[in-house]
Order: structure tokens, then C-alpha cells, then sequence
């Protein structure tokens, strides 16, 4: 355990000194500044890694020089700055992100079908052509991925893909919970405040466990985050929000709703200072997300058809017609369906899906959504409840106006296209929090501090319990990191070698790939693809 802890507390050294490279307005020393940067050095890292991949493969021997010199910047410039209260969020961050690592598992089956094996390319190749040719998952994945690649170096070793995910998941847990803990000084009341109650009910509700984070947890978190920044200042900035919206995104295609926002503030503050956006690192960011789509599956936005560039010699347009109507299907419950012999086609369109998802996953998706949004509900009630003469009176603005739209657009698409609870569920709990604030005209301060004490200590003790139970009942396994590996035993998989060339091989699993050999696929290869090296890089091209 000890060493999970250590190796958690050097990562978020590494996290927070990169944080310090990105400046914004208002960076101050605050423990939730300090969480902005550490935040942001995450995405500032992301993108870094994902720059690097284009030409070098991220090794443990590269990261490792890249680890040293994030922690060189941080001690050598800002040692004489170092404040306590750095010191101890740091810590006190390693020991929230060590507490969800500690006897937990991998996220079942992503991980193991393509988390794992792409982090696992990530750190043996550069970028490969037409690599989703091997594996249709490899067009989806997350850019969480290449957070946990570069986090691979010769201290921590294959450890180190573990931790990332669990760091910032624990900067936005410290994040929500600090808004909430302000509020007992009484000094300062805002809509973030009260968002922010809302929400550390649902993360200690729904967002408790490392094994159910996969790629969905992040970026919901993202989303959360992204809104309650927004709802802390009548002007916020278009760089900060636009790198926020980008990174929600970029972990997740169904928060594509989410990069609506910095364009409507660009619209609605339309000014030369904002033209700047254009070649800000959140415009960068996102053409090289595009760039790597293209690279890997052919298509701009991976299944989505009108993105594709046909042309391309790795471009399969008749599998992404299918994994499109495959996944759309899937969500809505196909598997469920009450005509077995409907086509995935028929069956996506014109609501053929309604009646098999209402009695299937429509249940299990409302016996987690009613009972929140019914608490939020009544505590808003409670808090509207006259006692005293001071109330804090919600302000509407425009901004808050915007939010709200996007939320519910974002619910629509969610709900219309791909209603898998996993998918798009910040939308809805965003959505719900901001009308029910919305249509509330003032909230009783006292109640509103008393509340905000109840459900912050409740809160703490079932999101602490919850780690605790879990300790209680692996105390005796061997296993105290996930497994990555393999699900049970965390011994390698036997892969079949398919050799192309001499320096050139794809290996095939019967069950998962897991983290083993790569490129890994556990589907039978086309009969139509073959493999060309050109400038250095490798193309899985196919026979047209």
C-alpha cells in the first residue's frame, strides 16, 4: 500500500508541476486554484503525450526523462514559493487517489478489450495508420489514454498506467467538496456553491469506484466541472472554458454538446482579443485529436460516416456504416428486442427501440436517475423553506440561461441516439440541478449552510465507507493494484504472433488483449489488409 501511495504523490508532483506552465486569470495559491492546476496539468500532459505519439512511441525510458523534468520545473523554479498549503493538497490528493486503487479492478471489459491494449501500442509505437483496421474500438478511445501511456517510466513501471485515471478523479472529487466545505465560513454564496451540493450528492452516489470509471467517469466529471466554472464568474474565460470543453470531448465523443459552449461565448462576446482562440492550445489541441482520427481510422469522428475520408488506403467505410448502426443499436437495448427478426437499421429508427429499452434498460436507467433527481428535489424544497430573513437570491444571467440549453440539448441527443446510461448522464443530472435552481427565486442562507454541512459530512462518510468495505473484503487478497494483466489471475495472455514483416507483428488473443503484446486484437483479421512501412511509420492498409 505504501507503494501505491508513493508512486500516487509523485504522479500528482508530476500532474500539478506541469499545471504550473499553464497560466490563466485568477491562478492564485487557493486550495482550489491549486486543484485547477493540477487539473489542467493533466490536460496540459494529455495533449503533450498525444504530440510526442506522433513521432516517438511513449517508452518508459522517454517518460521517465519527461517525469524528471516536470518535477525539475516545479522544485528548481518554484521552490522558494512552495507554499504548505501545496504541500498538503498534494498529499492529501495522493491519499484520495490511493484510497480508489487500493483492492480495486479494471474497468470490465473495456479495459481489457481496449484501454489496456491501446495504452499498451501507445508505449510501443508511434502512431500507426489505419490501426482501428485491427481493432474497430481503437477509432473510440479516450485521450485518458495517453494520460495513463506517458505515465509508464522506469520507476513506477506498467504500475504507473493505474494511476492517472484515479489522480484526477480526485482532483474534481476535492474539487466539488472544497465549494462545498467554503460555504461554512458564510463569507461568499454563489450558484457554483449550490451546483456543487448537487453534485458531490451524485459522485459519492454514482462515481465512487475506480472499476466502473473507464473512459465515461472523466469525462462526466469534466463536464461537471466545466459548468460549475462557469457558473462562478459572470465572465468567463474563453481559453479556460475552451480547453475544458475540448478535454470533456476528447474523452468522450457523446460530449460533443459540450464544445457548443466556448462557441457560444465566442459568438456572444464577439471581440478581436477572442480571435486568439483560433490558434489558442485548445484549437491546437483538438485539430491533432482530428489528425490522430484520420491517422488511425479514416475518419475525422470515428463511426460517424460523413467524417471519413473514403480515399484513404486504411479507410474501411463498409465497417463503419456497421460499428455505426452497431453501436446506436446496442444502446438502445438491441439485444432485448422483441422482434428478433427486425434488421439493427429498422430497429434504430422510428422509435422501433422504444418499447424493448423502456422494459429493459429504460428500468435499470430509471432506478438510478429517479431516486436523485427525487432527493435533489426534496432538498431544494428544504431549502426554499422560510426561517430567517436572509436569503441568498438567485441571479439569472445569460450564462446560466446558456447552460441550461446546452444541458438539455445535450439530453436530447443522449436520450434520441445513444440512451446508455453510461453515455451522456451529467447531461440530464446538469440539466436537473440548473432548472430546478433555475425555477427556485431565493434560498434561506441558514438552511442553505446547515444543508450544505449535512450532506458534506454524509457525503464523506459513504464516499470513505465505500472505500473501506472494499478494503474489508479484499484484505486478504495478493492484489492489491487492478489487474492488468488479465481479470483474474493477472498473469500475460497467450497470443497468437502474425508476423507481417521483420519489424512488424499483430498479435491475436482468443478472449481479451488486456496489457500484454502489441498491437493486440482479439478479432480474426480481415483477409483484405495488408501492412507497408512508409517514412517510418507503419500502414495497416486494406485491398479495395
Amino acid at each position: 500500500m505504501i507503494e501505491i501511495i508513493l508512486f500516487t504523490f509523485i504522479s500528482n508532483v508530476f500532474f500539478y508541476s506541469y499545471g504550473n506552465l499553464i497560466k490563466f486569470e485568477n491562478f492564485s495559491n487557493k486550495i482550489k486554484n491549486i486543484n485547477d492546476r493540477s487539473i489542467f496539468g493533466c490536460i496540459f500532459i494529455s495533449f503533450l503525450a498525444l504530440v510526442i505519439n506522433f513521432f516517438l512511441p511513449l517508452t518508459p525510458l522517454f517518460n521517465s526523462f519527461f517525469l524528471i523534468t516536470g518535477v525539475f520545473i516545479f522544485f528548481f523554479f518554484r521552490f522558494n514559493k512552495f507554499t504548505k498549503k501545496e504541500y498538503i493538497y498534494l498529499l492529501f490528493s495522493s491519499l484520495i487517489a490511493s484510497s480508489l486503487i487500493i483492492y480495486s479492478n479494471i474497468n470490465r471489459p473495456d479495459a481489457g478489450l481496449y484501454h489496456l491494449p491501446y495504452i499498451n501500442i501507445l508505449n510501443d509505437h508511434k502512431i500507426i495508420f489505419g490501426l482501428s483496421n485491427i481493432h474497430f474500438r481503437f477509432g473510440t478511445t479516450s485521450i485518458i489514454q495517453y494520460l495513463s501511456a506517458i505515465n509508464n517510466n522506469l520507476l513506477f513501471s506498467d504500475l504507473g498506467i493505474l494511476i492517472p485515471l484515479s489522480s484526477l478523479a480526485s482532483f474534481f472529487v476535492i474539487y466539488f467538496f472544497n465549494n462545498v466545505l467554503v460555504l461554512f465560513k458564510k463569507k461568499k454564496i454563489t450558484l457554483e456553491n449550490i451546483f456543487s451540493i448537487f453534485i458531490i450528492i451524485f459522485i459519492t452516489y454514482k462515481i465512487n469506484r475506480y472499476s466502473s470509471f473507464g473512459n465515461d467517469a472523466i469525462a462526466h466529471l469534466s463536464f461537471f466541472y466545466l459548468v460549475s466554472k462557469i457558473l462562478s464568474t459572470k465572465k468567463p474565460n474563453l481559453q479556460f472554458i475552451s480547453l475544458l470543453s475540448v478535454f470533456t470531448f476528447l474523452n468522450k465523443t457523446m460530449m460533443i454538446i459540450a464544445l457548443l459552449i466556448p462557441i457560444v461565448f465566442f459568438v456572444k462576446k464577439f471581440n478581436k482579443k477572442n480571435l486568439n482562440i483560433f490558434y489558442s492550445l485548445s484549437s491546437f489541441f483538438f485539430f491533432l485529436w482530428i489528425l490522430k482520427n484520420i491517422i488511425i481510422s479514416g475518419c475525422a469522428v470515428y463511426p460517424i460516416k460523413y467524417t471519413c475520408l473514403e480515399k484513404l488506403n486504411w479507410t474501411d467505410v463498409k465497417e463503419v456504416k456497421k460499428e455505426s448502426i452497431s453501436g446506436e443499436a446496442w444502446s438502445k437495448d438491441w439485444p432485448n428486442r422483441v422482434d428478433q427478426n427486425i434488421s439493427m437499421e429498422k430497429y434504430t429508427s422510428n422509435f422501433n427501440w422504444v418499447r424493448s429499452w423502456l422494459n429493459n434498460h429504460g428500468i435499470i436507467f430509471a432506478k438510478i436517475i429517479f431516486p436523485y433527481l427525487f432527493l435533489i428535489f426534496i432538498l431544494n424544497l428544504f431549502l426554499l423553506k422560510k426561517v430567517t430573513n436572509q436569503y441568498f437570491l438567485i441571479e439569472k444571467n445569460r450564462n446560466f440561461k446558456i447552460l441550461i440549453t446546452i444541458s438539455v440539448l445535450g439530453t436530447l441527443l443522449f436520450l434520441l441516439k445513444f440512451p446508455l446510461y453510461r453515455y451522456g448522464y451529467s447531461y440530464i443530472i446538469v440539466a436537473a440541478i440548473l432548472i430546478i435552481i433555475n425555477v427556485s427565486q431565493k434560498y434561506d442562507i441558514k438552511r442553505l449552510i446547515l444543508l450544505s454541512k449535512f450532506i458534506f459530512f454524509i457525503c464523506v462518510i459513504v464516499f470513505s465507507g465505500k472505500q473501506a468495505l472494499r478494503y474489508s473484503k479484499n484484505y486478504h487478497s495478493e492484489f492489491k493494484w487492478p489487474r492488468i494483466y488479465s481479470f483474474e489471475t493477472n498473469e500475460k495472455i497467450n497470443t497468437k504472433k502474425i508476423t507481417f514483416d521483420e519489424n512488424f507483428a499483430i498479435y491475436f488473443s482468443k478472449s481479451i488483449c488486456m496489457y500484454n503484446n502489441s498491437p493486440c486484437t482479439n478479432y480474426e483479421l480481415k483477409n483484405n489488409i495488408f501492412v507497408e512501412k512508409k517514412l517510418g511509420y507503419n500502414f495497416i492498409n486494406l485491398n479495395k
